[in-house]
């Protein structure tokens, strides 16, 4: 299990102990699990204000389920109570795509080492923690192109090919740090790797008036991969995911560059009729 899983199912389970507290699990039923769902969705992020996304109520409502088929696999227990409990509709993800104004006043805005991360990452689309975890080893700047050599899935695992501005950024990292870490706790030389930036985003862009998520540069990133022509197959390889469904959850070709296309459609349609001609 990946530590991310891990990490996720550890906090679900630590939400419904806190829930259910003491009550044993032969007294827990399917109205009570109904009534958790009810009182979960009501539920603030410490982290971040906003009510808790559905998705991490089904999450949770998913976690419950395992408990209990593991109890009956055990014979611990014959039903499940969650078994007919049905996960709540997830509304698709709302993204911001950063407009490149949008992007200079933050880079500007941003404290180290978030700037040298979200630079990186509007650079190359690379998930936050694969940017964390970037060691001196995996970066092969002569060559043009960084390894990712740990990540979700199979697919994450690959070579990235660098711009010349990421090129300039993590070139200035490896001259600042003698350890091995990119970047390290608290930009301190030979700490252990950063795992958040969350604080240091949350407070940037309170100042700034706009709000979006540090992962929204990677939205940003294959956005923009999309509207210069990059086709989804390749930005799928590029973004490190397994299908092309999942690739097109992270391109969101803004209303003008749509238009443009269909008026593209339009002259080359007209072109190849004068021709016939």
């Amino acid at each position: 299990m990946q530590p991310a899983t891990y990490k996720r199912y550890y906090f679900s389970c630590q939400t419904l102990k806190n829930y259910f507290g003491k009550v044993k699990t032969n007294r827990i039923e399917t109205k009570d699990i109904e009534k958790f769902i009810v009182w979960r969705c009501a539920q603030t992020s410490k982290k971040t204000g906003a009510f808790i996304t559905r998705e991490t109520v089904n999450h949770e409502l998913l976690t419950v389920k395992m408990i209990f088929n593991r109890l009956i696999e055990s014979k611990i227990l014959r039903d499940n109570p969650a078994r007919t409990v049905k996960r709540l509709s997830e509304n698709e993800r709302q993204f911001h795509v950063l407009t490149f104004d949008e992007e200079k006043k933050y880079l500007l805005a941003c404290p180290q080492p978030l700037q040298d991360v979200a630079a990186v990452m509007l650079e190359t689309g690379m998930r936050c923690g694969e940017v964390y975890r970037l060691r001196r080893q995996d970066i092969y700047l002569d060559k043009g192109f960084l390894k990712v050599v740990k990540g979700k899935t199979k697919t994450s695992v690959r070579n990235v090919h660098l711009s010349e501005r990421a090129k300039e950024v993590l070139r200035y990292r490896i001259n600042k740090f003698s350890g091995e870490n990119l970047f390290p706790q608290g930009d301190k030389d030979f700490a252990k790797p950063t795992d958040s930036l969350d604080k240091q985003h949350l407070t940037t862009i309170g100042n700034l008036g706009y709000k979006f998520r540090l992962y929204d540069c990677r939205h940003t990133f294959a956005t923009r991969a999309v509207e210069n022509g990059i086709d989804l197959l390749t930005l799928s390889q590029i973004l490190g995911h397994s299908s092309l469904r999942m690739v097109a959850r992270y391109s969101h070709p803004s209303e003008s560059f749509k238009a443009d296309a269909i008026k593209r459609m339009e002259k080359a349609k007209i072109k190849s009729k004068a021709k016939a001609v």
